[in-house]
């Protein structure tokens, strides 16, 4: 038995559009109010297109299981238990989310930038791969610098390394120098008399001389 026809479903349904659009017909111009570039309502849009710098999404690049990533991604079926496959869906999505800002002005892309999001997913990449090399050259030249340390110089400096990355997140810290106190030797010669105390030094010895 042959199946029914249904307009509904063919494919030739309603290819061209049902209505056809009258140039210069009050429903022409209507629909030409909502349009932002040339279209078959007419060739003058009602609301012509202007750039908008904002709002405007940004992005930042942060550790994902090892991976500098902006989105983070859980493979179909990656957990044999269901539950475990929904809570690391969960913390891809919450991640995926902190990764992302809508900033509304100036200031507040400002701040995104301060704060290291970028305005794509390349470039948030980028920026946090060029900070971690720095870091790295930075630590292993300290590493290098103090190779000649004290040992209690060396205890010290690991100790602001390990306050700096566990409230900073910085493998580079930066330790003060301590002051060198330098003591200062005591002169073996004979301190410089004031003039007061030369000229009583030199009336006793010439007392002392006509007294002989």
């Amino acid at each position: 038995m042959a199946e029914r026809f249904n307009v509904e479903t063919a494919e030739d349904y309603n290819r061209e559009p049902g209505i056809v659009v009258v140039p210069g017909s009050t429903y022409a111009k209507e629909m030409a109010k909502h349009e932002q570039f040339p279209s078959k309502y007419g060739s003058t849009p009602g609301n012509p297109y202007t750039y908008r710098p904002f709002p405007k999404m940004v992005y930042q690049a942060q550790l994902w299981q090892g991976k500098v990533v902006c989105q983070a991604v859980v493979e179909p079926n990656a957990y044999v238990n269901p539950s475990e496959q929904l809570r690391a869906e969960e913390a891809a999505r919450a991640y995926t989310e902190r990764c992302q800002r809508t900033v509304n002005d100036q200031m507040e892309y400002q701040r995104a930038l301060e704060s290291g999001f970028r305005e794509s997913p390349i470039e948030a990449v980028e920026y946090l791969e060029a900070k971690q090399r720095s870091i790295a050259d930075a630590a292993a030249e300290r590493n290098y610098t103090d190779r000649n340390m004290g040992e209690k110089a060396k205890a010290e400096a690991a100790a602001e390394v390990q306050r700096a990355f566990t409230e900073e997140g910085s493998h580079a810290a930066e330790v003060p120098a301590k002051p060198i106190r330098r003591t200062r030797k005591v002169s073996e010669t004979p301190a410089k008399l004031s003039r007061s105390e030369a000229a009583k030094a030199m009336w006793a010895k010439r007392k002392a001389a006509t007294a002989a």
